[in-house]
């Protein structure tokens, strides 16, 4: 499947192209919506990566993976937010966040707290996670 993302960073408007895949992998144990986002034109470039994985609850996508590419383009352009919020839509399902591995504080601090400043997601304390609202 394929779609449109638009995102906002610093008043600056960005379009983006993304496509999606549904695998189950071992390493998350369960399934994992796969996605891979593009600007026009860098179709044959590094990608953005983005990932949820699937929860037993039924209502929660969980963010296992938000990487800008190699060379670092994709980044500082408002990816990362505007995927949680457009696959909240999306799927209408709750996103939560992910905690505890190495990438964490740096996900915790330029997402996930910045998003929180602007009420769009809210953060469980008794189980260190981030969530859409």
């Amino acid at each position: 499947m394929t779609g449109i993302l638009y995102s906002l960073k610093d008043e600056k408007k960005y379009t983006f192209l993304y496509s999606f895949q549904k695998e189950y992998l071992e390493a998350h144990n369960g399934n994992i919506l796969i996605f891979e986002i593009w600007e026009k034109g860098k179709e044959e470039l590094d990608k953005f990566s983005f990932m949820l994985r699937e929860m037993e609850n039924g209502t929660d996508l969980k963010v296992v993976d938000l990487f800008s590419d190699s060379k670092k383009y994709y980044l500082g352009k408002g990816i990362s937010r505007a995927m949680i919020l457009h696959c909240k839509n999306l799927f209408v399902k709750r996103i939560i966040s992910e905690g505890g591995n190495n990438n964490w504080e740096e996900a915790r601090t330029k997402v996930w707290e910045r998003m929180k400043s602007n009420g769009e997601v809210a953060y469980c304390e008794s189980n260190d996670f981030y969530f859409t609202i």
